[in-house]
């Protein structure tokens, strides 16, 4: 019985099964490789080599959407049996490199052709793709606001709780009338996304509040004791004690109180304690011995005031404090500086009109007849352009003025004096308008006083139209710039209005209103920014925009008659809009007495 060699070829691959040599003939046996069945070999290591790379390379190219020939693709024959002697053996005779090149060749073209060639899974993929893409984009959306929410609402992490059904999801997103594919690719992507998002959501807000406890605490503590040490060591120096902050620090317990502290998390009330102490000793210090320094060069009065009241002026004459009986409780100590002329920074708009003048009041009791005022004066001979001015975050904020007999008078509430810097300057405003319209206007101190701080302007006619309504998009520019609101460049939570395209330099306050729940669109997805506001609508922005409930409309109003003889309209509607007047005086008056 002759030799015979059995093979099995399965796919690409040629793999030897079986050797059967048979001994009745005369070949010499050996237990090995014969020479050509090492020759075999390498033809079919070569060839599968080749082939594994032309399939390959075929993909590639499909999928780049390249057109290349297989023979362009093939690498050189010196890369050829580079690869072979990567792959294989290195050490093999020479001698067979022809063999090696021509049986690659052949599996590579088998391959690149296999790889190259477009089957009908193809455009089953691309759909299976397409759908996945879009549901990640969705899970992802819900998954963030779904654990954000759930960590904040101190549920435990279980994104299961809200995940969607598959025919959930296949009715909210309309996937029954699209592909197969495309609706279980969908499907996919969106639990995947949806489980991910989730997950990182919720460990990150959680996160993010236990940061803010340990890093924004100690500052909070630290800003409010750095405000105390300064107003402390400002009193113990005028009262001639001797520097040491230690007389002021409080317990734990009146820290808690006083800064209203009981609704924190011990981690919050431990950082702001350690910061409130470091910022009382820090704030003591450096004042005291600022005060020390300059004492010689400083013009100071400081004189007791009894409950009766009293004036005090200042060491020149030219600036005076007028206390009214019955506004403080106690004898308290007045105490006027009068800086030097680098204290703050002054715009190129205004002429400085006065030296600058510091005031502070030391109240022992801490309490005050805060509806009543205390009155400024200084010394005046100018224009109607100038005016009262106090320094508020290092900038000069107007303060209402009225120019009588040789003098410019102002009025601030008590409750300014509290804890902080108090220092006032007569200043003329070069870009100061006089606007014909608002002259025997019930609010026009109000109004002089927001066109003054840039908080609002006149039109191109130099009139103001008080009475003119205000819509949706002024009232909120005027709300960002009394609260200082820090406006984002982000505008994208608006765009889902239909009439975002008119929003134009309102887009960014209607932005971060929407985002803080100041405020609200319509039932019809639009805005409306240009739509006159109403009182009720009013009345609901500021309970929101001042935390408080306990805001009411009718308490300005009721106001507006006693103080100024006028009537809003109101009191017939609160479906009534509101004026530019109203507007300008209902938020002069929540936040005057911060000045």
């Amino acid at each position: 019985m002759e030799g015979d060699i059995v093979m099995k070829k399965k796919g690409k691959h040629l793999f030897i099964i079986l050797l059967i040599i048979s001994i009745t003939t005369n070949v010499y046996i050996v237990y090995g490789e014969s020479l050509r069945d090492e020759e075999r070999k390498i033809e079919e290591n070569a060839y599968d080599l080749g082939y594994d790379d032309g399939e390959d390379e075929g993909r590639k190219n499909r999928k780049d959407e390249i057109d290349k020939s297989y023979r362009r693709a093939m690498p050189s024959e010196k890369e050829i049996i580079r690869r072979f002697k990567k792959e294989y053996r290195s050490d093999y005779d020479s001698y067979y490199d022809d063999v090696i090149i021509e049986n690659y060749k052949d599996g590579f073209e088998d391959g690149y052709k296999r790889g190259y060639k477009k089957t009908d899974s193809d455009s089953k993929d691309t759909s299976y793709e397409a759908g996945e893409k879009d549901g990640e984009y969705f899970g992802k959306i819900l998954g963030i606001n779904d654990g954000t929410n759930d960590q904040h609402n101190n549920y435990s992490s279980n994104y299961k709780r809200n995940m969607y059904s598959d025919s959930h999801i296949r009715r909210e997103y309309s996937l029954d009338a699209d592909e197969n594919e495309y609706r279980d690719g969908f499907i996919d992507g969106f639990k995947k996304a949806y489980e991910e998002n989730y997950k990182e959501a919720f460990r990150a807000t959680n996160l993010n509040e236990h940061r803010w406890s340990y890093e924004e605490s100690y500052n909070h503590g630290k800003e409010a004791g750095l405000k105390r040490g300064e107003a402390n060591a400002t009193n113990d120096y005028y009262l001639k004690l001797n520097n040491n902050w230690k007389r002021h620090e409080p317990t734990q317990l009146e820290i808690k109180r006083e800064y209203n502290l009981t609704l924190e998390s011990e981690r919050y009330i431990e950082g702001f304690i350690s910061g409130f102490k470091e910022g009382l000793s820090e704030g003591y210090t450096i004042t005291f011995q600022k005060l020390n320094k300059e004492v010689s060069q400083a013009k100071i009065t400081i004189e007791e005031v009894p409950i009766a009241g009293g004036e005090i002026f200042s060491l020149d004459k030219i600036m005076s404090l007028k206390i009214g009986k019955g506004i403080y409780y106690n004898p308290v100590i007045v105490t006027i500086n009068v800086l030097s002329d680098s204290i703050g920074y002054l715009d190129q708009n205004f002429i400085k009109a006065s030296d600058y003048y510091s005031v502070n009041i030391l109240n022992k009791s801490n309490e005050t007849n805060n509806k009543e005022n205390i009155e400024i004066k200084f010394e005046y001979y100018g224009k109607q352009d100038g005016g009262i001015y106090k320094l508020v975050n290092g900038k000069w904020l107007y303060l209402p003025s009225t120019i009588v007999d040789g003098f410019i008078k102002t009025k601030v509430k008590p409750n300014s004096f509290k804890d902080k810097d108090n220092i006032y300057c007569v200043l003329i405003d070069k870009k100061a308008l006089l606007l014909q319209d608002i002259r025997g206007h019930w609010a026009k101190d109000e109004i002089t006083t927001f066109l003054r701080r840039a908080i609002v302007s006149g039109y191109s006619d130099k009139t103001f139209k008080p009475d003119k309504n205000i819509t949706r998009g002024e009232f909120l520019t005027i709300l960002s710039k009394v609260y200082d609101w820090k406006i984002p460049n982000d505008t994208k939570n608006i765009v889902e209005f239909k009439d975002y395209n008119i929003f134009k330099s309102y887009k960014e306050v209607i932005s971060y209103a929407i985002n803080m729940g100041y405020i609200n669109g319509y039932s019809d997805k639009t805005f409306k920014p240009h739509k006159n506001i109403t009182y009720k609508e009013v009345e609901n922005i500021m309970k929101r925009v001042t935390n408080t409930k306990n805001f009411y409309w009718y308490n300005i109003s009721s106001k507006m008659l006693y103080e100024k003889d006028y009537r809003s309209k109101s009191y017939n509607n609160m479906n009534n809009n509101i004026t530019r007047a109203e507007t300008v005086y209902m938020l002069y008056v929540l936040n005057e007495w911060k000045y």
